[in-house]
């Protein structure tokens, strides 16, 4: 097959009227992702050169191929965001200023008006110039907000639906309604006058390829240096282009189906498990090599994937990130719960993710061997680049099958070389509070102490370390004990046997009070008796009121921290399999 491209300097008016501006971004491109940023870039150049009248003004290009399934529609293999974005630009106007330019169109041949604006956006009010086949919703969305809809009633959306990546119905809200604003302030007359510079002095240069794979060699070759791109991309489009290469025309398209269907699907995992594409073959990336990576993720999985079928090569990676939703981040298990707090979460989750996807058999002793490695060099104070190469070791272990007491032991002597131990004693020994491991530990032994819990959410700032002997004690009435105590209750007040987990608003409410009335708060009495009817749902907390409604425990004291200390010490000790005697 004839392998070649014809590149085409159109302006904007031809590239969306000729009678071969029919486009579609194929089911295998990435959906619309634009957002404030590059609307803001894209029409600050528009601006720029349009007061300074340049005369053909350069938007960039887009690469487009014959489509293989014989319709008139031309695949857009790059570019598709900047000619997305174009005719939601159009559809904008189309609907804000009706009459734009309608007295020039009268006296100037070259005026743009309504009409030509709807046959830029459709031809002959049926077919649309531009059609999405990313997915089925996508174009759905498109039609009905942009293309048929009406875009002046449009609002802007919230932040947390602008960040869903794969649900694109947002960003094209987006777009018109930063479009919208901007049209607006320019004004009708102005705005017309815009419109005829953009149709008629801005170019953008097409690049028409003969075939589908061709297009995706040139897309790869004119985006080696990473231009707004992101890997996930640049590896679809090289496995899809491997298809091409691999398969004949009979069949291809068959494979390429099957290919963008496991595709699509990695991609709804990948929401559901709150990750992007990229982070997840970063992590298959260290899967294959179990090794530090020396070049860029796209070229080592390029490497990787050279003599491998694309259809094997998708195939896997799902099962790979599906063994992670399955048996780590779907679990209701208390064990996998821990995890999520961790730091260095890419190499505990490829790790993990390691051990599912080849079948480890000791799986429960690993994620806990694992879990307390993890641990206690994050409570010990150490860096990344301590526990980098034995992440790397631990995935080659896996791989390697070996047994769970070699592993073990390994991570034993990595514990002792870099002398764990004393670092952790010396750091559950003095102020705790101010510790980004703090309240993880304090969920753990929650978690330890109660059948079938529900993950603890740490991320929104609403579940608070609380003090149970208040920072500001000597300010306030009902601690004259330990004022007056030997000790200096400073010392103790930011100690691990003072603190437990109490919700925000809780939190506030106790923060500075006596201890009687911390109880009532606890105990969902509020501060007053009534304030608040909720009785606090951690159990670590329930425990303090208990002991003192049994007559357990009278009052909050030095003496009581240092109990309550050795108790949760002790629960360490059990979860994360670790000597603690020096310091309780």
């Amino acid at each position: 097959m004839e392998e070649s491209f014809k590149p085409n300097s159109l302006t904007i008016n031809k590239l969306l009227t000729d009678s071969d501006a029919l486009y579609q971004i194929p089911v295998y491109q990435r959906p619309y992702k634009w957002g404030d940023d590059e609307i803001d870039k894209l029409w600050d150049d528009i601006i720029e050169s349009y007061s300074n009248q340049e005369p053909n003004y350069f938007l960039g290009s887009i690469i487009t191929a014959k489509s293989s399934q014989g319709t008139k529609y031309l695949d857009v293999v790059d570019g598709q965001q900047r000619l997305t974005t174009l005719i939601i630009l159009m559809a904008t106007i189309r609907d804000l200023y009706p009459k734009i330019n309608e007295e020039q169109c009268e006296e100037d041949p070259f005026a743009i008006g309504i009409e030509q604006i709807k046959n830029a956006i459709m031809v002959s009010d049926k077919f649309g110039r531009l059609r999405l086949a990313t997915h089925s919703n996508h174009s759905t969305d498109f039609d009905k907000h942009i293309i048929k809809g009406n875009t002046s009633i449009l609002k802007k959306p919230y932040k947390k639906d602008l960040r869903k990546d794969e649900a694109p119905e947002f960003k094209f809200i987006n777009t018109s309604v930063e479009f919208r604003y901007r049209l607006e302030e320019l004004g009708e007359k102005e705005a017309g006058s815009l419109l005829n510079y953009i149709f008629n002095q801005i170019k953008i240069i097409r690049i028409d390829c003969t075939n589908v794979g061709f297009a995706i060699k040139l897309f790869q070759v004119l985006n080696a240096r990473g231009l707004d791109l992101t890997n996930s991309d640049l590896i679809k489009s090289y496995l899809i282009g491997k298809l091409y290469t691999n398969y004949d025309e009979e069949v291809v398209k068959i494979k390429e189906s099957q290919f963008l269907q496991d595709w699509i699907a990695c991609e709804g995992i990948a929401l559901d498990i709150e990750e992007s594409m990229n982070e997840l073959f970063v992590m298959y990336e260290y899967f294959l090599l179990a090794s530090n990576p020396k070049k860029s993720l796209y070229d080592e999985l390029e490497r990787q994937f050279e003599n491998e079928d694309p259809i094997d090569v998708i195939g896997d990676f799902k099962a790979f990130i599906t063994g992670y939703q399955n048996h780590v981040y779907d679990t209701k298990s208390p064990l996998d719960y821990s995890f999520f707090y961790l730091r260095w979460s890419i190499y505990w989750k490829t790790i993990l993710s390691t051990a599912i996807h080849i079948g480890y058999s000791d799986i429960k002793e690993f994620k806990e061997s694992l879990r307390r490695f993890f641990y206690l060099f994050w409570i010990a104070g150490f860096t990344l680049s301590r526990i980098k190469q034995t992440s790397f070791n631990l995935i080659k272990w896996l791989k390697d099958k070996k047994l769970i007491n070699e592993i073990k032991y390994e991570l034993e002597k990595s514990i002792k070389e870099n002398k764990v131990q004393e670092r952790v004693e010396s750091a559950l020994s003095g102020n705790v509070y101010q510790e980004p491991w703090c309240k993880p530990l304090l969920a753990l032994i929650e978690y330890n102490q109660i059948d079938k819990p529900e993950y603890i959410w740490l991320g929104d700032r609403n579940i608070h370390a609380e003090h149970i002997l208040p920072q500001n004690f000597n300010e306030v009435y009902g601690w004259k004990h330990v004022i007056e105590d030997d000790r200096d209750g400073i010392e103790y007040v930011n100690t691990f046997g003072n603190m437990t987990l109490l919700s925000g608003k809780k939190n506030i409410e106790a923060s500075n009070d006596a201890f009687e009335n911390k109880i009532s708060i606890y105990q969902g009495k509020g501060k007053h008796g009534s304030s608040d009817n909720k009785i606090t749902s951690f159990r670590i907390t329930q425990k303090i009121f208990d002991d003192y409604n049994q007559k357990k425990l009278e009052r909050w004291d030095i003496d009581t921290i240092l109990k309550r200390k050795t108790e949760l010490l002790e629960e360490l000790e059990e979860i994360l399999k670790i000597d603690l005697k020096n310091i309780r």
